[in-house]
């Protein structure tokens, strides 16, 4: 039944019609008993319940379970204690490997726990942890760079920033993104103004409507991501202010709803399955050959054009 030595066609024949009217199904447990190892891959993201991270799974999921491995997901909130804790109920169900998107530095107890449990693990991100024997890395820094200058080259000089914490990984790499297209328009970070906030469309509503109840003049806004984004255009749509005729929007993820928003967003896309496709798959080549690493994969973003964003209205008006 496991497919080693020789069996006689006819035998074979047989003993799989014997399996197929018995409804006979493998031992996973005794198979991981037998081979000391639990088909079991562990991962511990910032929030499972988000669709941003749903994708990842997704793509985890998808490489994962052709090689026979299963999955246990588990949410670390970016606070570290919960990160920990996450991570430390892997290692206690024996995981084979384990992935992680963690946003705070990996608690010292943890690290000495993976190292003594010698289980490999892959960091998604640009903060790799110390145990990390692969990396995956996601260029926001690209990402951004292109979005703020497909602004710049429509002409906005007055852009608004609204971003995600300040200290998450993917917020520190954007926001270099976008000073590197600004120093190329002979421009600095002076010249944006940000406002620190979280990834979520509340904090675009309400960031947005403070910006135009101060009369701050503006003619773009680079969401730090699609949610930020869908929040923003619905406070402008409610004082009455025109996307993009009056003011642009630009994302960052290309969500899936960014495409149905009103106008549809123009955005930054993030292949957040392909992220998750190749942490499963740096894993798997770390456990078939766990003499090897470092290893690393770089997944690339793209700069997503809708109708979301234009020319300023006065640069319309002149021309």
């Amino acid at each position: 039944m496991a497919g080693n030595g020789y069996v006689s066609e006819a035998n074979r024949k047989a003993i799989e019609a014997a399996i197929a009217e018995l409804g006979y199904r493998p031992n996973t447990l005794a198979q991981a008993l037998r081979s000391n190892r639990s088909n079991v891959i562990g991962a511990v993201f910032v929030d499972v319940g988000t669709p941003y991270f749903a994708n990842m799974i997704y793509g985890l999921q998808r490489a994962a379970r052709p090689a026979g491995k299963a999955l246990m997901v588990s949410s670390g909130y970016a606070d570290q204690d919960e990160e920990a804790r996450a991570v430390i109920e892997l290692i206690d169900r024996s995981c084979d490997g384990i992935i992680v998107y963690l946003e705070r530095p990996m608690r010292a107890d943890v690290v000495e726990m993976l190292r003594r449990s010698q289980i490999p693990v892959v960091s998604i991100g640009h903060k790799p942890s110390p145990v990390s024997r692969g990396q995956v890395i996601l260029d926001n820094f690209g990402g951004a760079r292109a979005a703020m200058r497909h602004l710049l080259e429509q002409g906005h000089r007055r852009i608004v920033h609204l971003s995600g914490q300040a200290d998450f990984g993917d917020t520190i790499a954007r926001r270099d993104g976008m000073v590197a297209a600004l120093n190329e328009f002979g421009m600095n970070m002076d010249d944006l103004h940000i406002v620190g906030g979280e990834f979520h469309q509340e904090f675009g509503y309400s960031a947005t409507l403070d910006l135009l109840n101060e009369r701050r003049d503006f003619t773009a806004v680079f969401a730090g991501d699609d949610d930020i984004a869908a929040g923003v255009l619905l406070a402008l749509r409610q004082r009455g202010i025109r996307v993009p005729e009056d003011i642009s929007v630009i994302g960052f993820d290309d969500a899936f709803h960014a495409r149905h928003m009103w106008p549809p967003l123009t955005t930054v896309r993030q292949p957040m399955d392909a992220l998750g496709d190749a942490a499963a798959r740096l894993l798997l080549e770390l456990l078939a050959r766990p003499d090897s690493g470092p290893l690393e994969a770089r997944i690339d973003t793209e700069l997503v054009v809708r109708s979301s964003v234009a020319a300023p209205a006065m640069q319309r008006e002149d021309a």
